[in-house]
């Protein structure tokens, strides 16, 4: 063999082992060679997770091997407001080009913002069915939600929907006190509905220390449109692929009637938005998501149960809202898709987020029927969220606001009152979504 021949084959298996050196497999999909050629990547979020990536956290070096594996200069994180505040960082790194390296986590506000503006890449389209079939449930059902026009935008395993489930909490201590038995007795009977919520609320909404002022509560003021999603309902939904304004049907109607009998009609609702009334043990129940439960243990002397939200009239099933939907996404002007992917995927896989998950819940759990109750929630997330409440508002300084102030005072009907806004707020649904 003459030496030009020697010097191609030695060329050849270089050639091999460079590309061996980036190719990469994850558990959804093979991505073949992946090289960021020594760029700088950052990942964009309200949330600052370096502190799991140091000695002792949970993916300890992991960054380490995620940079000599893909040839990356180095992985950076940028820490942001969360909400609305922090579109003006996104799009500003997308019109500079800043954003070429990036993975962006987005609450829901943001997503719909940022895909209407053409800001996120429909990584679907490079990553096909097969990839999102190995995700499990809750991601798969994000994928779909967050899906325009047939392209699929999130990817990742990473967060879900753990932290923000919503459930119903009962305080357990109150309840022995005033020999009242657990809503898990309802809930296994399948008898866990607005009629027994009121009985109980009922009960227990009283004056305690005789001084003719009622200082104990069955229910915590509402938190958005959770008790609309527990009865079927919805505030905008998709129709024939355009979001509509749908509050004015019957679910939501009748959702709103009932919250308006339990506060203004019969008096049942006490404390502030914030709950702390529920925390000092004066109210027996409070609508709140996982995030806010996981406070309780170090939080609440009162020891306490978790409960779906009761079922309602006009739903067949328990509901199990989010109040909040984060996920991973990719900027539209990408140097890389595919390879930002990979790396997302190499830093957090299924098998520790479905463990991390499995942990959360049991810190969660009060007891037994608590961890079954939170695991099956979580597990039959029903995809339900406030999704459009940054375009027509909540319960404040917005035209939902108006229409919600005017059926708890009673100056106008549920039925009458979110007819009237109908027009204005699938004006400001189109203006937003540009459809």
């Amino acid at each position: 063999m003459n030496n030009l021949k020697k010097l191609a084959l030695l060329v050849f298996a270089m050639a091999l082992l460079s590309v061996s050196a980036f190719a990469y497999t994850s558990d959804r999909y093979d991505f073949g060679n992946v090289d960021f050629g020594g760029a700088t990547v950052t990942i964009v979020s309200w949330y600052d997770p370096t502190e799991s990536f140091k000695e002792g956290g949970e993916y300890a070096g992991r960054l380490e091997e995620a940079k000599e594996l893909f040839n990356i200069g180095d992985i950076q994180f940028l820490q942001i407001p969360w909400g609305p505040d922090a579109i003006e960082t996104f799009m500003s790194r997308f019109m500079s080009g800043d954003s070429r390296y990036d993975i962006w986590m987005l609450d829901h506000a943001n997503f719909f913002n940022l895909r209407t503006a053409g800001a996120l890449y429909p990584v679907g389209d490079i990553l096909g069915e097969d990839y999102y079939a190995k995700l499990p449930y809750q991601f798969q059902r994000m994928a779909e939600i967050f899906s325009h026009k047939g392209k699929k935008y999130t990817y990742t395993s990473f967060n879900g929907i753990v932290n923000n489930t919503v459930f119903l909490v009962f305080n357990k201590t109150l309840l022995d006190r005033e020999g009242i038995p657990y809503p898990y007795e309802y809930y296994h009977n399948n008898q866990w509905n607005w009629d027994t919520l009121t009985e109980v609320a009922k009960k227990v909404t009283r004056d305690t220390d005789g001084d003719g002022t009622i200082d104990q509560w069955g229910l915590t003021v509402f938190n958005g449109p959770d008790y609309i999603h527990a009865n079927g309902g919805a505030i905008t939904k998709l129709v024939d692929g355009k979001e509509t304004f749908v509050a004015d049907q019957v679910p939501t109607v009748n959702a709103l009637k009932q919250m308006r009998e339990w506060e203004v009609e019969l008096g049942l609702v006490g404390g502030t938005w914030e709950i702390k009334e529920f925390f000092s043990g004066r109210i027996a129940f409070a609508n709140m998501p996982t995030w806010k439960i996981k406070q309780l243990k170090d939080g609440m002397e009162d020891e306490y149960g978790v409960v779906p939200l009761p079922m309602g009239p006009d739903a067949d099933d328990y509901h199990y809202p989010s109040d909040n939907v984060d996920s991973m996404y990719i900027p539209a002007n990408a140097a890389d898709p595919k390879a930002l992917v990979a790396l997302d995927n190499f830093l957090w896989t299924i098998e520790e987020f479905e463990e991390s998950m499995e942990d959360q819940i049991i810190e969660m759990a009060s007891d037994r029927d608590s961890f079954e109750i939170i695991k099956r929630g979580i597990d039959n997330w029903t995809g339900e969220a406030a999704y459009m409440s940054w375009c027509i508002g909540r319960y404040y300084e917005s035209v939902w606001g108006s229409a919600y102030q005017a059926i708890m005072s009673g100056e106008k009907t549920a039925a009458a009152a979110t007819a009237e806004i109908k027009p204005e707020a699938q004006a400001l649904l189109d203006e937003a979504l540009g459809q």
